[in-house]
């Protein structure tokens, strides 16, 4: 519960930046009279207004609250968006981030920075919240930076792009898209060779400039916004899209029923998408029967280890001799390769 009279006028003042200099150093070295959630939250304003002699007193002073006083601030209902962020940053206390998480003055900035870092147990806390997901989709991108993400979190996660942005697309058509000519798409039963020459035309193409009218009209989206085009657009925004530095984007040029085999083959030649991207191709049974997307999958120093390991005994004896010498690939696939050439020779 936040203090009342003088103690509360003071904690105003603080948050508002009102304080006299005096004040702020004297809260900043934890010498004021508020109770010690106060004094957490007040000392988190400082560190927030960014002045080098304050903050570095403040970090002292940060260092020596107890679980309590972080836990008090991080329930209080009043608590600023600055102060939850600090107490964020500067602790581990799983049950003081809980409340953090589910904080309603919380900053998405706070979340995205937690989303990298909370444990398995408190995953779960942050993708509940699907309002606040949906407004602010770069938590869910975060998510998957997270080295101890949860399989269940992850499938979850997966789960939302589907449900919040793809089903809403399939059954909606979404907002009208920025103006855009449909690129010719491949034909369903277009030939291997004309695939083949649209998977070699767009890795040939990933090297050169952009176009500059993609960038015009992709470039100031929102993230739904670029999802949403990732879905619908023409093939020359799915092919751009599918290198977006948020997975939920390049995810979204994947699950579009725009995006065909020949795609999938000219994004697996591409030398800058995510290994999340190669991994959700390889994954697809239907487009891995055609031999030439496989073997691009396993030519690609991008993709998964795991993936092309086991993609290696399928190709044929003249590609694994040829994997077995090349440098551009991962060692490991170069000597799957080669152990497998040498053991042909020797039987």
């Amino acid at each position: 519960m936040s203090s009342d009279g003088p103690e509360l006028d003071i904690l105003a003042s603080i948050e508002s930046g009102q304080a006299p200099r005096r004040i702020l150093e004297f809260a900043a070295r934890g010498f004021v009279p508020l109770a010690p959630s106060d004094l957490v939250r007040a000392v988190g304003s400082i560190l927030a207004q960014g002045d080098a002699e304050l903050s570095a007193l403040g970090e002292e002073t940060f260092r020596s609250f107890d679980v309590d006083a972080l836990l008090g601030a991080a329930r209080t209902p009043e608590a600023r968006a600055e102060q939850l962020d600090a107490i964020a940053r500067r602790t581990r206390e799983r049950r003081v981030l809980e409340p953090i998480l589910q904080h309603r003055a919380v900053a998405d900035a706070t979340l995205v920075w937690l989303a990298r870092r909370v444990p398995a147990e408190l995953q779960d806390v942050l993708v509940t919240n699907q309002s606040r997901l949906l407004a602010a989709p770069e938590i869910v991108e975060s998510l998957f930076e997270n080295p101890d993400l949860s399989s269940d979190i992850r499938r979850r996660a997966d789960e939302f792009l589907e449900e919040f942005f793809l089903k809403k697309e399939r059954e909606e058509g979404g907002e009208p898209l920025p103006e855009a000519v449909e690129a010719e798409e491949p034909a369903a039963g277009a030939t291997d060779a004309a695939a083949a020459d649209a998977a070699a035309a767009a890795a040939a193409a990933e090297d050169e400039d952009a176009s500059k009218d993609v960038l015009f009209r992709l470039g100031s989206l929102s993230v739904a916004q670029r999802i949403r085009v990732a879905f619908r657009g023409n093939r020359e925004e799915r092919l751009f899209l599918v290198r977006d530095t948020n997975r939920l984007v390049s995810t979204a040029v994947l699950k579009s029923p725009k995006t065909n085999e020949a795609d999938a083959e000219a994004i697996a030649n591409m030398k800058s998408v995510s290994e999340d991207v190669l991994r959700s191709i390889a994954h697809r049974r239907e487009w891995m029967k055609k031999y030439s997307l496989m073997s691009a999958i396993v030519r690609n120093p991008r993709s998964p280890i795991d993936v092309t390991l086991a993609l290696i005994p399928r190709l044929s004896q003249r590609d694994q001799k040829v994997l077995s010498t090349d440098r551009n690939v991962p060692e490991a696939v170069r000597v799957t390769a080669k152990r497998i050439v040498v053991r042909r020779q020797v039987s």
